[in-house]
């Protein structure tokens, strides 16, 4: 079963929600964080164009913490970022 596109907005706004707070995370997440970006631009069903405008931001802000030596202050440096997608991901959402 796959994932609507609010679902996987969800998981996205929950994952970066997640770094935002605890200013930690994994590789892992943010291969996730990846896949779900480029999921959600490829399916274009999506009419809140905010959240279509943001995921090249969130795809690259990934793509980079795949590659960094250190994850962790990645996404510190990040957090003002991370902050603004998660309060426009609320917003849209809500």
């Amino acid at each position: 079963m796959s994932l609507s596109v609010d679902n996987q907005l969800g998981l996205l706004r929950d994952i970066l929600s997640e770094h935002c707070e605890s200013c930690c995370g994994s590789k892992s997440e943010c291969e996730q964080i990846s896949r779900l970006a480029r999921s959600i631009l490829s399916n274009k069903s999506s009419d809140q164009h905010e959240i279509l405008a943001m995921l090249p931001g969130i795809h690259s802000y990934s793509s980079a913490g795949e590659k960094a030596a250190d994850i962790n202050a990645h996404i510190t440096t990040n957090r003002g970022q991370l902050e603004n997608w998660v309060e426009t991901i609320d917003s849209l959402q809500g």
